[in-house]
C-alpha cells in the first residue's frame, strides 16, 4: 500500500508541474497575422493556398513579413489611411518587432497602397517601392490578380535578399530589367532589316568593273608625270609603336535606403 500511495504522489507530483510549466509556455506564444486576406475575393481556393504559402515562406526565410490585403470596399477610408491602419491593427511585422511590407488592394475605387515599416526602410526604399509597383500593377489593370501578387511576392523577397547581403537597393542602385520576348524579337527583327538596308544601300554604290590588261589603264590622264627616266627602291624600314591604352581609375562607395527613426508605417499608393 506504501509503493502504491507513493506512486499516486508522485504522479500527482508530475501532473501538478507539467501544470505549472504550461502558462510559462502559453504566455511565450507569438501572434502570427495572416499573410493573405483576400476578402475582396480576387482568388481561387488553390490560389489562396499557393499564395500564402509563398508569403509564409518568405517570412520565415527572411524573419520579415510579407502581406496582402484584398477588400471590396474601404469606405470613405483614404487608401494611404487605410493601409497603415491595417498594418498596425492586424499587427504586421514579424513576431514582436516592425519588420514588414503590406499591400492593400480597394476594388471599390480600384485603387491599391504599399506600406512597409522597421526593416522594411532599410530594404525598401522609395525608388524600390516604386519599382516593385511598375512590375505588378499592369497585371492587377489587365485582372490578372494571382499573378500580380505573385510577382509583388517574389520581388519583395528579391528586395529582401539583396538587403540581408548588406547591400539593398537605393533609389540610384534597382535591378536591371532585362528585355522580354516579344521585345527580343522586335529587337532582332529591327536588327534584321538594318543589316538588309545597308546591304542594299552598299550595292548601290558599286560599279561595273572591268578588268584592264595594261597599268597605265589604271592611271587617270595628266595625274602622273615622271620626274626621272631610272626609279630604284633601295630599302624600307616599318617602325610600330603601341598605341598606349587608356587609363581608369575606379573608386567605390555604398548608401543604404531608409534607416533613421520613423513614426510607423508608410509608403506609396496609385490607380489600377
Amino acid at each position: 500500500m506504501r509503493k502504491k500511495g507513493a506512486a499516486v504522489s508522485a504522479l500527482f507530483l508530475l501532473i501538478a508541474v507539467l501544470l505549472s510549466i504550461f502558462p510559462v509556455y502559453a504566455e511565450e506564444q507569438i501572434y502570427h497575422p495572416e499573410l493573405l486576406v483576400d476578402r475582396g475575393g480576387l482568388l481561387t481556393p488553390d490560389e489562396i493556398e499557393e499564395l500564402s504559402c509563398k508569403l509564409f515562406q518568405i517570412s520565415q526565410d527572411y524573419q520579415f513579413n510579407v502581406a496582402i490585403v484584398t477588400e471590396r470596399s474601404i469606405g470613405n477610408y483614404d487608401i494611404d489611411g487605410y493601409a497603415k491602419q491595417v498594418f498596425t491593427s492586424s499587427e504586421y511585422g514579424y513576431e514582436n518587432t516592425a519588420d514588414g511590407i503590406l499591400l492593400v488592394i480597394s476594388m471599390n475605387d480600384r485603387k491599391y497602397s504599399v506600406v512597409r515599416d522597421g526593416y522594411g526602410y532599410d530594404a525598401f526604399s522609395d525608388g524600390g517601392l516604386q519599382y516593385i509597383v511598375k512590375h505588378f500593377v499592369k497585371k492587377l489593370s489587365s485582372g490578372d490578380y494571382y499573378k500580380a501578387f505573385n510577382t509583388y511576392a517574389d520581388l519583395c523577397e528579391k528586395f529582401l535578399k539583396k538587403a540581408k547581403s548588406g547591400k539593398p537597393y537605393t533609389d540610384k542602385n534597382l535591378p536591371h530589367d532585362l528585355p522580354s520576348a516579344g521585345q527580343w524579337a522586335v529587337i532582332v527583327g529591327l536588327g534584321g532589316l538594318l543589316g538588309v538596308g545597308v546591304t542594299l544601300l552598299m550595292k548601290r554604290q558599286l560599279h561595273t568593273v572591268r578588268r584592264k590588261t595594261a597599268a597605265g589603264q589604271y592611271v587617270r590622264e595628266g595625274s602622273f608625270r615622271l620626274t626621272g627616266k631610272q626609279d630604284i627602291f633601295l630599302y624600307s624600314h616599318v617602325s610600330r609603336t603601341a598605341k598606349p591604352k587608356e587609363s581608369r581609375s575606379s573608386g567605390g562607395g555604398s548608401s543604404s535606403g531608409g534607416g533613421g527613426s520613423h513614426s510607423g508605417p508608410s509608403g506609396i499608393s496609385g490607380s489600377f
